[in-house]
């Protein structure tokens, strides 16, 4: 603790984070470590049926090592681990999707997040292989820019933008009006390195390589079913950068006299297809275009001028309204093997048979929205997509934490719609029943099908963990009865029990602190400051603001008194070790608090009603973003051919972190125990990419998970490769072992208020030494690991790096130590 020494100890301290200081930035660490000269360049009618012909896939997709499709599911905030220790887990209350990859092949429970952890980073992340400082997307699942309107162009002010825009788009601000001088780079900003040790600066111009390019260059459709940033996001400015600023679909959208667009959000938003050259399945698509009555070619151009190689002449599909009638839309009481495809109506259903219907419209087909998006309908999509003939489909499916408003669930019926809903709770079981059942349907459905493990490369992933703020076992307040399990007794959340704690940061400082420094903030359990003028690190307003942050307090009923809200702080040195700096200096914050996580942190007045800044919110309680366990640790699961069936490969879902206890939010993943494989969301590109035999035209920032491959190639099995990978991990991810304890060095400089601030600009310069030796070494070894398991090129002194990279791990540690 920092709190409490006298002036002898703070005298002794000081001595020693000076000497890690001056030997992490030194050179003569870069040769100890072997790193000196590393180059640092990211029911009614009959029914008819299907053809099941074209099932087997497109003919011309040419995948590697006997893999004809590819199904990957991506879940939001469905856990492995239990979040009440007495409560069955997400995946525990469905069985039929944890027993299918466990029986075929491995469930690995160790994997984690990159940060912060939230949906865009995440899935972003899966998808590209690469950290948010290297695609684009490391701040929440919307961030804060600097506009130019400061004197001479500097950065003065900040508007708010979206990270869910469509992969080309350019910066999607969403302020009310938009600042004449906002960013307008791109929203997927790409580094072919970390930006923040790149020797010459990286350009914020260019986009990140598109995940789908692998598979169409191979000639595969891929189907994106509400994945991320791969199919348009939203009417506004997508549907006319995909269809044309005059086209049909932009001149429905004008016309529309709703404000929030939802017939043109069901027709054209959520889904896509991309399909390869030649691809009948894009060539034949036809219909009524826009609010036009005549039939005409519905494809058009899938347009990614900077795509590594170029991506000339492949088309696209882009929303529910002209795929679906490509999946049998159209054809009444279509079925295929049995299963229902469309009802009497001829309009797509899921996997009920309830027609699939765009989100707050009645009688609409359409996509039914990112936020609702059920297993039931997304799973009949993907499965409607591989009868169609197309090999790869991606999909994801909202949680089951909040109430989905699904069809036909008595236990829901009373609780309002979207309500979060507890562990254990009669509606929370029942939505995790009914997905277990259509996990069951699909994979019967898809074997009927023929796609089955011993041809289908099968990916389960989810975007990130949560922290339950709320009664839990353990706490101050806990669920009633005692004994609920959630099974055979339901838990219940009296008033005053469950909800995430909503706080007024401009008010708790303005009245604790008397600090009314003007900032913008992107709000979260985590939130990022932006400095109003942008000024430096070292600034004086700043560092007062950072240690009136980390001085504040808030009573939290479910820890049973007042704390401090303040885990963990990060300045831009810091930030940059977590891989939350991108290439667009415009997205770069003040700083970053990683609060306690039960709270959730929004600007406000700078005055607060006689209850206080902090009260409770019960329209949400699961939070992420947070630096905690529960929310950082994750799982991935893959099935198919070269994977091998180990099970699980982990902690059991029982005995894995959780939000209960009285230290709850308070364990880090990196100290949380738990065991088997260690991974993180960057991964599962270059697995799923090596099982396919593809490859993509960039580095990825994760490696070849090899410890499930069942025929890994030589350079793979060479002497040392696998521990040489394991430390990697721990260097790089942002919630490895280096990552913690820079953070934990980060929090206490930051904290610290020594004379001329000594302290914190020996801490900031040592890490920011530290940032560059990570790095080094981290671009060397992953672009070995790259060849080897890619080029099958074997890797020359795996345990020399391994030293080296034990050896950074070591000097951070000792920085943290003496602090």
């Amino acid at each position: 603790m920092r709190r409490g020494r006298d002036a002898r100890g703070r005298a002794g301290r000081q001595a020693a984070w000076f000497r890690v200081t001056a030997a992490a930035s030194s050179a003569a660490l870069l040769g100890t470590l072997g790193l000196a000269g590393t180059s640092m360049a990211a029911t009614g009618a009959a029914a008819s049926t299907a053809k099941p012909a074209a099932v087997g896939g497109t003919s011309s997709c040419h995948l590697g090592h006997g893999v004809k499709h590819v199904v990957e599911l991506t879940f939001d905030n469905v856990h492995y681990f239990r979040d009440n220790p007495n409560v069955p887990s997400d995946l525990e209350l469905m069985p039929n999707l944890l027993n299918f990859f466990t029986s075929n092949g491995t469930f690995l429970s160790n994997s984690h997040t990159p940060l912060i952890a939230h949906t865009a980073d995440d899935l972003l992340t899966t998808w590209t292989g690469l950290y948010g400082d290297r695609q684009g997307m490391p701040i929440s699942n919307s961030y804060q820019a600097y506009n130019t309107d400061g004197p001479n162009g500097s950065f003065n002010t900040t508007d708010p933008a979206s990270s869910f825009a469509y992969w080309t788009d350019p910066v999607d601000d969403t302020a009310k009006a938009p600042n004449a001088h906002h960013d307008t780079n791109p929203n997927m900003v790409y580094a072919p390195v970390p930006p923040a040790t790149a020797r010459q600066p990286v350009q914020p111009n260019t986009v990140t390589p598109a995940p789908w390019v692998p598979f169409t260059r191979s000639g595969c459709d891929v189907a994106d079913i509400a994945t991320a940033n791969q199919e348009l996001e939203n009417t506004t400015p997508d549907i006319a950068q995909a269809f044309g600023a005059n086209s049909p679909e932009a001149q429905q959208l004008a016309a529309d006299q709703d404000s929030f667009k939802d017939a043109e959000t069901a027709d054209y938003v959520g889904i896509a297809v991309h399909c390869a050259k030649g691809s009948a399945f894009c060539a034949d698509a036809q219909g009524a275009r826009g609010n036009q009555t005549t039939v005409s070619p519905t494809a058009v151009p899938d347009v990614l001028p900077q795509e590594p190689g170029g991506y000339h002449g492949f088309t696209a599909l882009y929303g529910h309204r002209y795929v679906a009638p490509q999946l049998g839309a159209g054809t009444p009481n279509l079925t295929h093997h049995g299963y229902q495809v469309t009802n009497a109506a001829g309009n797509l259903v899921d996997e009920n048979g309830n027609q699939i219907n765009g989100a707050f419209l009645t009688n609409h087909p359409g996509f039914p929205g990112f936020g609702p998006i059920n297993a039931s309908q997304t799973l009949a999509y993907m499965a409607d997509s591989l009868e169609a003939g197309l090999p790869i489909v991606n999909g994801y499916i909202a949680d089951i934490h909040g109430n989905e408003s699904i069809s036909g669930l008595a236990a829901c019926a009373g609780v309002a719609a979207n309500a979060p809903l507890g562990s254990g709770s009669a509606c929370y079981v029942a939505q995790a029943n009914y997905y277990n059942q259509a996990f069951g349907a699909f994979f019967k459905r898809l074997a009927v099908d023929g796609i089955t493990p011993a041809n289908t490369e099968f990916v389960l992933s989810s975007d990130e963990g949560d922290h339950e703020a709320g009664a839990n076992v353990g706490r101050a307040i806990q669920p009633t009865p005692a004994n609920c399990n959630g099974t055979t007794i339901a838990c219940t959340y009296p008033a005053g029990s469950f909800g995430e704690l909503a706080g007024n940061i401009t008010g708790l400082l303005a009245t604790q602190k008397n600090d009314t420094t003007p900032f913008s903030l992107e709000s979260d359990t985590a939130p990022e400051f932006y400095v109003t003028g942008d000024p430096g690190p070292n600034t004086s307003g700043v560092r007062t603001l950072e240690r009136d942050v980390a001085g504040l307090t808030a009573n939290n009923p479910y820890a049973g008194g007042t704390q401090k809200i303040t885990n963990y702080l990060a300045d831009p040195a810091e930030m940059a070790i977590l891989h939350m700096v991108n290439a667009d200096p415009a997205r770069t914050p003040t700083f970053a608090l990683f609060a306690k996580p039960d709270y959730f942190f929004t600007p406000g007045s700078a005055t607060c009603p006689p209850a206080g800044c902090v009260s409770q919110n019960t329209g949400f309680a699961w939070d992420h973003g947070d630096y905690a366990a529960e929310i950082n640790t994750n799982y991935a699961a893959f099935a198919g051919p070269g994977v091998r069936n180990l099970g699980l490969d982990g902690t059991k879902a029982a005995d894995g972190p959780s939000s209960a206890g009285p230290d709850s939010g308070q364990v880090v993943a990196a100290d949380s125990g738990t065991t088997g494989t260690w991974m993180d969301e960057t991964d599962i590109r270059p697995t799923l990419l090596y099982l396919t035999g593809l490859t993509d035209d960039y580095e990825h920032d994760g490696r070849v998970v090899t410890e499930i491959l069942s025929h890994p190639n030589h350079a793979l099995r060479g002497a040392g490769v696998a521990s040489l990978g394991a430390c990697y991990k721990q260097l790089n991810s942002s919630v490895g072992q280096f990552g913690n304890v820079t953070l934990k060095a980060s929090t206490a400089a930051v904290e610290s208020s020594t004379p001329g601030d000594a302290e914190y600009q020996a801490v900031n310069a040592a890490l920011t030494g530290l940032d560059r030796l990570r790095d080094s070494l981290a671009l060397r070894v992953k672009g070995e690991l790259e060849a080897a398991a890619f080029g099958d090129q074997p890797i020359a002194g795996a345990v020399g790096q391994t030293a080296a990279c034990q050896g950074i791990i070591a000097a951070a540690g000792a920085l943290a130590k003496h602090l």
